[in-house]
């Protein structure tokens, strides 16, 4: 089964986006590793320039590139997710849109220096072509010698046997697991939440699908839409690509 956009909106409206911050670790946390990596490789813009982040979720790139001085145009299609975002926004140079990522025409025609398209995002695309879509728009939005930066979790290496339970995060009064179960392309995500209220626990849960990208995969798509490959690295199962446009780029 490929991933269907339609489950994956309904799943994050219904369920995971009014607890994403916290399953995520906290909104500080996340805001500040971020601008640790942003730091960290001098991603500031040249000339007060624009930036785009698609999947902008809760603002956990944006917030942080506009602090660094982008004008970000926030991409997102969870309202719930929007509005946390906005809260936090205050007078930072942020423009939310709510859209899907592939509604490219949302999105295009900024001359951005910099896109972003963080967190695990791209695995809930439908297959490789709707990736290999979005690096290509991408690649033509740039200005020349700007990046894109693009992460994704790993899973296209199966642990021993077909399924596996994470323990994602958990406090004293609510518990979060995750159960994959692993196909030839794909993986079934199960989230589950438990809430205690008035000492009852509660269960709820949400099932949707995602790929399997392979870095490699990933790195040939960047090639083919005639970017430069920066920086690959590998960290707690988490794959980020840098790519930069080139000097001649139309």
């Amino acid at each position: 089964m490929i991933p269907d956009p339609q489950s994956v909106m309904s799943h994050y409206e219904t369920m995971l986006a009014g607890n994403y911050v916290w399953v995520a670790g906290g909104w500080k946390s996340c805001c500040e590793r971020n601008r640790d990596f942003f730091a960290t490789r001098t991603i500031i813009p040249s000339r007060g320039g624009s930036a785009i982040d698609l999947g902008a979720g809760c603002g956990f790139q944006s917030i942080p590139l506009a602090e660094a001085g982008f004008r970000v145009t926030a991409v997102e299609f969870s309202r719930q997710m929007l509005a946390v975002l906005e809260r936090q926004t205050g007078d930072l140079p942020i423009r939310a849109i709510r859209a899907d990522i592939l509604s490219l025409e949302a999105w295009a025609g900024r001359r951005p220096e910099l896109i972003t398209c963080m967190g695990d995002t791209l695995t809930h695309l439908p297959d490789n072509a709707a990736i290999e879509k979005l690096i290509r728009q991408g690649a033509g939005e740039l200005v020349p010698k700007g990046k894109i930066i693009l992460s994704f979790r790993e899973y296209s290496w199966q642990p021993e046997g077909s399924e596996e339970i994470v323990p994602v995060r958990r406090d004293p009064d609510r518990i979060f697991l995750c159960k994959l179960e692993y196909d030839r392309d794909t993986v079934r995500v199960t989230d589950i939440l438990y809430t205690r209220q008035s000492g009852t626990w509660t269960r709820s849960a949400g099932t949707y699908t995602k790929l399997r990208l392979a870095p490699e995969v990933l790195v040939s798509l960047i090639t083919v839409s005639e970017l430069a490959l920066l920086e690959q690295t590998t960290e707690s199962g988490m794959v980020t690509i840098i790519a930069e446009k080139p000097t001649g780029g139309s």
